[in-house]
């Protein structure tokens, strides 16, 4: 869930951006421009009667998620509760055996979500470029187009749609163990990215 025009986005350490992470949830924040923002994060399973368009089901699902957390999500949910500009989402992944049928093509989203990280939009277009040009070689025959272009697609797609399970697995880690890990590994890079500047 994303909290937009955050009120209380003074960072007590200092830092523009602030993540605070504990097993399965995170919360970060963001100066952004203006006014600030806070991004919730947390690991749940599929939610039985889950309705994209239900703002109040959307904000007990974030509160029973963030239930009893410490730092800064008392007040953050206090915001959550009173705030009218949610956006509420699930991290997803499309997996189709086949990307048409007949005369029709899926592009995008449909054919391969992404939407960690926010390469949908990239995909989607480079996708479309796949498939005209696909569709200008096989003039005549657009199941061959078709497949030409998935074939073609899914050299991109299938890296980044693999990259996913990770991600999220290092974005919200399930344990402690797993958070320290990650904090780490991200220190160690910094480090070696430093060092190699110099």
């Amino acid at each position: 869930m994303i909290l937009n025009r955050l009120h209380v986005l003074a960072n007590p350490s200092g830092s523009p951006h602030d993540l605070h992470n504990t097993p399965g949830r995170a919360v970060a924040l963001h100066p952004g421009t203006g006014q600030g923002g806070a991004a919730f994060f947390f690991r749940s399973p599929a939610v039985p009667g889950f309705d994209h368009r239900d703002t109040a089901q959307h904000k007990r699902l974030l509160t029973d998620a963030f239930a009893g957390g410490s730092w800064r999500i008392p007040e953050l949910l206090d915001q959550v509760r009173q705030a009218d500009d949610l956006f509420f989402d699930s991290v997803s992944r499309v997996r189709l055996d086949s990307w048409s049928a007949g005369r029709i093509a899926l592009l995008g989203d449909a054919a391969s979500c992404v939407s960690l990280f926010g390469e949908g939009s990239t995909l989607a277009i480079a996708g479309a470029a796949t498939l005209a040009d696909a569709l200008a070689v096989h003039r005549d025959d657009h199941a061959a187009a078709f497949r030409a272009y998935e074939a073609r697609h899914r050299l991109l797609t299938n890296p980044k749609q693999r990259f996913v399970s990770p991600a999220s697995r290092l974005l919200i880690p399930a344990t402690r163990y797993g958070i320290a890990a990650r904090n780490a590994g991200a220190r160690l890079l910094s480090a070696v990215s430093g060092a190699r500047a110099a």
